[in-house]
């Protein structure tokens, strides 16, 4: 390695007050550990804004905020479709990206997959390129989601069954050399994948939310109440449907007294009307729509669920966890690894399993004092982990390839 090598650090997101949006804030803390090293190029974002960095880093574009703003008004004027609008601002940023690379630059790290222009013309100049992906592999996902689509008889089209964007992906990926595997299940979905054959390391971690300290109230055991807590955008995917089948089986076999669940969050048309449909009797039940105190939804929870069918790391896993509320969690979720850790702060099932979720929601409503007491071990695997660690350990991890 010569004293010129470089890592361009590439992410789709903009900066924030704090860090950045999304990967962009892993991106962030990556960056600033890698200027310390002095192996960092820059970290190029979509917009950076009013705010800025202590080590080098820029914009996509000088113009990115000026054709972003744009785009954002076209997007409102003419009601165009949010997956060909987003499909729109990649190609702007692929384009603007390819110009970013450099003769210092040795390895291109990327959160972002859909870049086959950049990627293609690493690959002329003997760049390595190394993906980052904050979500399993697109065909993976296209696959899920198409079934899941049958299901509720829909077609709507989204950003990962969008065939021009999904063939994108797959041109693109025809250029990276390795894939690192941030989350378990993203690193699963590339090794199986049938379209992407390079590298892939399995490096796991997890971005923990960024809450201030709480300190946890006795959970009042005796209470009639017991209160099955549900917070998301919902699609397909978020898996809500089965959740609600489990709930149907629940308030079949036996009506329990105080046993609530409570969904918040908007939900998709498609998915609403499937609900509608095939849910609009079942008891026990209320929607409160877009929830503003998060911390106020999780602190009258007893047990949160995420029944997705395919998730990298739902915050609200982990904010959940950050309140002593244990978790139900498909194990196609990245942040499953993180609470099932030690003794287990929640209850990890298979994603469509409608029966797993039923029983472990009855266990948890018997058994009160241990479920409460799976509430801490998630707060305790969230408290003890070390995302500055990680940080640290990806770096070391960088620069052994930089030395390659």
């Amino acid at each position: 390695m010569s004293n010129k090598d470089k890592i361009l650090v590439v992410t789709f997101q903009s900066l924030s007050a704090k860090s950045g949006e999304g990967m962009a804030r892993l991106c962030y803390y990556l960056s600033g550990e890698l200027h310390k090293k002095g192996l960092l190029e820059k970290l190029v974002v979509h917009s950076k804004g009013k705010y800025d960095t202590n080590f080098p880093s820029e914009p996509v574009s000088s113009f990115s905020r000026v054709y972003l703003l744009i785009l954002n008004r076209l997007y409102r004027m003419f009601n165009i479709k949010t997956h060909k609008f987003r499909f729109a601002q990649e190609l702007l940023y692929d384009w603007f990206c390819s110009m970013k690379l450099s003769s210092s630059t040795k390895i291109l790290l990327s959160t972002q997959p859909y870049l086959k222009r950049t990627f293609r013309k690493a690959k002329k100049l003997g760049i390595k390129t190394i993906l980052l992906p904050g979500t399993p592999e697109d065909n993976s996902i296209y696959n899920i989601t198409t079934e899941e689509n049958k299901k509720l008889n829909t077609n709507v089209i989204d950003g990962y069954t969008y065939k021009k964007r999904n063939n994108y992906y797959n041109e693109s990926l025809k250029y990276v050399d390795l894939v690192i595997g941030f989350f378990p299940n993203v690193y699963r979905s590339y090794v199986e994948s049938i379209t992407y054959k390079g590298r892939i390391v399995d490096l796991p971690g997890h971005m923990p939310p960024d809450l201030s300290p709480v300190t946890i109230d006795k959970k009042d055991l005796d209470k009639n109440e017991f209160i099955i807590g549900y917070l998301a955008y919902t699609v397909a995917l978020k898996g809500l449907q089965y959740l609600l089948e489990a709930w149907q089986d629940i308030m079949q076999d036996q009506k329990r007294t105080g046993l609530k669940l409570m969904i918040a969050g908007p939900i998709l048309p498609a998915v609403a009307q499937y609900i509608d449909k095939n849910f609009k009797e079942l008891e026990q039940v209320s929607y409160v729509g877009q929830v503003t105190d998060v911390a106020g939804f999780m602190k009258q929870t007893d047990l949160f669920v995420v029944p997705s069918l395919v998730d990298a790391g739902p915050a609200s896993a982990l904010e959940a966890a950050h309140y002593a509320v244990p978790v139900l969690i498909t194990d196609n979720c990245g942040s499953a690894e993180l609470i099932g850790k030690g003794e287990g702060g929640g209850y990890i099932v298979p994603i469509k399993d409608k029966n797993a979720l039923k029983e472990n929601i009855i266990w948890a409503y018997t058994n009160r004092e241990a479920n409460a007491a799976k509430g801490m071990q998630a707060k305790k695997n969230l408290d003890n982990y070390s995302f500055s660690e990680y940080i640290s350990t990806l770096s070391e991890f960088l620069e052994k390839e930089l030395n390659d």
